[in-house]
């Protein structure tokens, strides 16, 4: 019996300094672990959005008096928009997407223009339908890059969607040029300016006369801007601008508004 009882306790020593290693590695394996893909992600600065899904616009920048719908796959979901509407953001799930401009009202009619994209949750994206130099029109999305500028400064980029205009640069009268060699169909990257009012002017690439002459365009401390070149070089309508200003309207959810501001 003594026997058997001296083995039963060499026994359960054994086993519990097993359990006891066992916890302290569990331990150390979990302090150790990398978090997961996603609480890593959420724990990173951000544009601020909903978590769920992504938050599209749309700029209507064909120069028509025609109305057009904006589907997402087979929704319509920016409908009857005029020429140099800006929409508020939508929130559509975080896929791939098959983007189509289609005349207002007009489902079955062939797509005047198609862009598929792969939208991100949390992100906000600006979508341009424009005509392009040879008159059909186009679909391009933007990715919108909305956290608040340092203090003090104000954050701004250009879209260029008058493509008859070519490469352009983006110039501050009585300061310096904000951007060169803007492309028809793209974007600039975004830059922070000191707060300011200033006539901007739109001058083909490398020259000195202006396409086109921005008065009294005014950049307040702590917004966020983009400019959308759009219109004709030389017919009607004319070549213009719109200014977009992102205004967080609810900080609670981070959700944006976008006012269309008069240049």
């Amino acid at each position: 019996m003594n026997r058997m009882n001296r083995t039963s306790k060499k026994l359960v020593l054994a086993v519990s300094a097993a359990a006891l290693l066992f916890g302290v590695a569990c331990s150390r394996e979990t302090e150790g672990t990398p978090k997961p893909a996603k609480e890593r992600a959420a724990n990173a600065p951000e544009t601020p959005a909903s978590t769920e899904g992504a938050l599209v616009r749309v700029v209507a920048a064909v120069p028509t008096e025609t109305q057009v719908d904006i589907v997402a796959d087979n929704k319509v979901v920016f409908p009857e928009l005029r020429y140099k509407t800006v929409t508020e953001y939508v929130q559509l799930s975080d896929e791939r997407h098959t983007f189509r401009v289609k005349p207002a009202g007009d489902a079955a009619k062939q797509a005047l223009a198609e862009d598929r994209e792969g939208l991100s949750g949390g992100r906000h994206y600006t979508l341009v339908a424009f005509s392009k130099a040879d008159g059909k029109t186009d679909l391009t999305a933007f990715s919108d890059n909305l956290t608040p500028p340092p203090a003090g400064k104000a954050k701004v980029r250009v879209i260029h969607a008058a493509p008859e205009a070519g490469q352009v640069d983006v110039y501050a009268v009585g300061r310096d040029t904000l951007f060169s060699g803007l492309e028809s169909g793209s974007n600039s990257q975004y830059t922070e300016l000191n707060p300011m009012e200033v006539t901007l002017q739109i001058r083909p690439e490398g020259k000195k006369t202006a396409l086109l002459n921005l008065d009294n365009v005014r950049f307040d401390a702590g917004g966020i801007y983009t400019i959308v070149l759009i219109g004709h070089s030389n017919v009607s309508p004319h070549m213009e601008a719109i200014k977009i200003e992102d205004r967080l309207a609810d900080t609670s959810t981070g959700k944006m508004q976008s006012v269309a501001l008069p240049l």
